[in-house]
């Protein structure tokens, strides 16, 4: 049985160490009192190393925007490549089928802006998501965010993707892309796309902690240990594929809308909000609802785990546009 009733840190835990050796002597465990009154001494050095941590633009520069650099570079890469066999199934035999050259050609020109985009996008989508955390829960601002930056950012490269896909293959020299080029852009399948972003990205996103958690239950109950890190992409990339097969009518009908717009086809322009929806229905019939899934599972699935295992939310309390204070 322990006796002591008194904290034999010398003096460093302060009244707190006292109260808890107290507490735990008395139980009779002068080893479970040590360990409490260590940890006790320790919590403020570990707050002050947390508040220790760097902040301002240099922070972001170096823990924030590689992060978003790797989700934006791979995405990008990815999204080009399973995009363009879409547009060319969507195209209705105005375009065939994509020789080696000519694919690589325009992987080559479209790949790199796609990835600036992607970086872009997801740096603004993670400013107004951390901003919103403060009026919403946080499922429902990562969703909202989503579909507002992810309408605004993926209406302009899916539709200039398309654009730049048709030039390429009918020679036509690509001009210096303008300011109201891109809000063109934004225009065709708008409520479609933001349709697409909210609950395919933004839900994925939104599902994939559930089932860390699920899955991690099991796997304890089984006794599997499962890294960190695989767990999380694992369990992203499961939520992105049933996300992305339950929006792929609307990007289907997306496609068609950037089609409709790069032939310039005059009926619905220039959204092409339903009569986008009435010719993906005509020339697709039910296949618009599992049409190109395949390619765009491999997108919005690995795009979704690769997010929830680097983190880009990952010190939330660097908020660019706040002065990352």
């Amino acid at each position: 049985q322990a006796r002591s009733e008194f904290c034999h840190c010398s003096g460093a835990c302060g009244p707190l160490g006292l109260k808890r050796g107290k507490a735990v002597a008395a139980n009779g465990t002068v080893a479970g009192a040590i360990a409490m009154i260590t940890s006790a001494a320790s919590a403020p050095a570990a707050i002050a190393v947390a508040d220790e941590r760097p902040t301002g633009y240099t922070a972001w520069v170096t823990e924030v925007a590689p992060r978003l650099g790797i989700a934006g570079s791979v995405i990008g890469l990815i999204l080009v490549n399973s995009t363009m066999p879409q547009v060319v199934s969507t195209s209705d035999g105005r375009m065939p089928k994509l020789s080696p050259k000519v694919w690589a050609r325009m992987a080559f020109q479209i790949t790199p802006k796609a990835g600036g985009l992607k970086f872009a996008q997801y740096g603004v989508m993670r400013e107004m998501k951390l901003s919103m955390d403060n009026y919403l829960p946080s499922g429902a601002s990562t969703m909202l965010a989503f579909g507002v930056v992810g309408t605004f950012f993926q209406s302009i490269i899916y539709n200039t993707l398309i654009a730049d896909m048709y030039k390429i293959h009918m020679g036509v020299a690509k001009p210096t892309m303008t300011v109201q080029q891109l809000a063109k852009g934004l225009r065709p399948g708008f409520i479609w796309c933001f349709g697409r972003e909210c609950f395919s990205m933004g839900g994925g996103l939104w599902l994939g902690p559930t089932v860390k958690a699920t899955l991690q239950v099991e796997f304890d109950r089984r006794g599997i240990v499962v890294p960190d890190y695989p767990l999380r992409f694992g369990s992203g990339f499961l939520s992105g594929a049933c996300t992305a097969l339950a929006t792929q009518w609307l990007h289907n009908t997306t496609l068609y809308a950037g089609r409709m717009a790069a032939v310039e086809e005059p009926v619905g322009a220039p959204f092409y909000t339903m009569s986008s929806l009435r010719v993906a229905w005509k020339e697709m019939g039910p296949r618009m609802f599992y049409a190109n899934y395949p390619q765009r599972m491999c997108l919005i699935a690995g795009a979704v785990g690769l997010m929830n295992m680097v983190d880009i939310f990952h010190r939330p309390d660097l908020i660019f546009v706040r002065g990352c204070k």
